[in-house]
């Protein structure tokens, strides 16, 4: 028997209310639900968290999860994956608890060689800020600066995390712990996911990242004993050799590594033997003094300045006020008209800059993101992030603008894929002021993926289109998927009180547990 404590599950809640459930998609509603599930339980009933406590976690069944493609970089794809809220919380709250142990088991942080997801737990995250892509950048420019080296390997793991071995993964988890329990009942829910298949984890979670750590212990353990000069973020190596031959070595031997190990292979485009000045020049950035002539060059030597992140996104109240100040001389807008303008964006500034803009409610930069949303596909969830940023009290303006975004649906490169056809709609779910409820009805009946149809059945209820829900309640459980229907759940709270209260009432002996919290949260939060 396992069972997890409260408190995990509680932080686990916690960092999905905080953060979101996964860095890719729109958090879903259904954690404000679990949490006033969970503020409530003095009206006589046990919380969601609660249950899930005292319940033995080696008999969970997990519940379906939904997943998409979406955009690596300008043409690069993977497949990440959204988490039923309840599977999120075990999942979380397993690893969390098995957490301390992992780090542990690690190349100690101190060593100065593993700069990724190092775990230190607070609030609103799971990891220490201190270790990230930044130090893994410094410690290698640190190297490079030693002149002990003359070639450098750069190698990176091709779809690291939908490739991993379970059975490696198990085998690492079981080697740092003895809570042989919490590992039986986390392979139980990656067997569930993945359909017995033997390799992948969840890509999106937040807690995957640390069972991807513990897989390449090993591999970073047996470099160590080969005396190698190595760092490594994720799945991103850099190995320091002295000549050319120690470096073809070196490659082939971690080559080797990683696929007796996990069966995993380098991605060739990204895996190279370069020279310590090719190094040097395309993988850190510059310290030699140069004439920049473009704004995206100097909003990097800003950052290389300041030492600011360049891997994570960047927030600006992360920075301290010198660095803002830099920044604030930038033309933002015109680094997102170069940026469209360029070869390939650079996603890094691109999110940075929608960002600030959106902070500021700035809308210059308006005209150029919907005219050349094609150019900036890779970064569309931002866009879409500051177009709902915009202040303005022209109303008619507000409709032109929610208008010109629908547009966006019907022959641009964002309509193709069903994850950003969720990100456009998701701006309606929230507010009327973009006043295009008349499209929405057109649009769930051409909707061909549930994405698509989640986000417009909460549009249509935050529009308080109520006779579209009173024609479809009859039938709820035939209709919608699991995802779909707790989003018609909790968007039907648009129809008139007592109807509402005795639909509700009606369905809750049909409902699960999560449903049930869902309209208990509706209840008190109509759309």
């Amino acid at each position: 028997m396992l069972k997890l404590k409260k408190e995990s599950l509680e932080w686990a809640l916690n960092l999905a209310i905080n953060n979101g459930d996964t860095d890719i998609f729109p958090t879903a509603f259904e954690f404000d639900a679990i949490l006033h599930d969970a503020q409530t339980t003095a009206l006589g009933y046990k919380s969601i968290i609660d249950e899930i406590s005292e319940q033995n976690i080696l008999d969970w069944k997990t519940r379906p999860f939904r997943s998409c493609l979406i955009p690596k970089h300008q043409y690069g794809f993977r497949v990440s994956t959204q988490l039923d809220p309840l599977d999120f919380l075990v999942y979380t709250a397993l690893i969390y608890e098995l957490a301390p142990d992992i780090e542990s088991r690690r190349v100690h942080a101190t060593e100065n060689i593993v700069h990724s997801y190092r775990f230190r737990p607070t609030g609103n995250s799971m990891f220490d800020p201190y270790y990230n892509y930044s130090t893994f950048r410094r410690r290698s420019q640190e190297l490079a600066n030693t002149d002990r080296f003359s070639h450098v390997v750069v190698a990176d793991i091709a779809d690291f995390f939908p490739r991993l071995y379970r059975h490696r993964v198990e085998n690492a988890l079981k080697a740092c712990t003895t809570k042989t329990s919490h590992v039986t009942a986390l392979d139980g829910m990656l067997n569930q996911w993945t359909e017995h298949y033997s390799y992948g984890i969840p890509v999106g979670p937040t807690a995957s990242r640390l069972i991807a750590e513990i897989s390449l212990d090993d591999v970073d353990r047996l470099l160590l004993s080969e005396g190698m000069i190595f760092v490594r973020f994720s799945d991103d190596y850099r190995i320091f050799c002295s000549s050319a031959k120690e470096a073809y070595e070196k490659l082939a031997f971690l080559a080797n590594a990683i696929f007796s190990n996990h069966g995993l292979t380098f991605q060739q485009s990204k895996t190279k033997i370069v020279t310590l000045e090719a190094f040097k020049a395309g993988y850190l950035l510059s310290e030699e003094a140069q004439e920049f002539k473009r704004l995206s060059e100097r909003f990097y030597e800003i950052l290389d300045e300041t030492d600011i992140d360049h891997y994570e996104v960047i927030e600006w109240d992360d920075l301290t006020e010198a660095q803002q100040d830099k920044l604030k001389e930038l033309n933002l807008v015109g680094i997102i008209e170069e940026q469209v303008k360029s070869e390939e964006i650079d996603i890094g500034i691109c999110k940075f800059v929608l960002r600030r803009l959106s902070q500021l409610g700035n809308d210059q930069a308006l005209d150029i993101l919907i005219d050349n949303i094609d150019r900036l596909y890779p970064v569309f969830p931002d866009v879409v992030r500051y177009v709902t940023s915009i202040r303005l009290s022209d109303v008619n303006l507000k409709k032109d603008i929610g208008n010109r975004m629908l547009e966006l649906l019907s022959d641009t490169t964002v309509s193709h894929l069903e994850y950003h056809r969720m990100w456009l709609l998701n701006m309606f779910t929230y507010s009327t002021e973009w006043n295009n409820q008349g499209e929405f009805v057109r649009l769930f009946n051409e909707a061909t993926d549930d994405f698509s149809k989640r986000e417009l059945i909460l549009a249509l209820g935050r529009s308080r289109q109520d006779y579209w829900f009173r024609a479809r309640k009859v039938n709820l459980f035939q209709q919608f998927t699991d995802w779909s229907r707790r989003a018609f759940l909790a968007a039907a709270s648009c129809l008139p009180t007592d109807e509402r209260k005795h639909w509700y009432h009606s369905l809750e002996s049909r409902l699960d547990r999560l449903e049930i919290a869902v309209i208990r949260w509706a209840r008190q939060n109509p759309f």
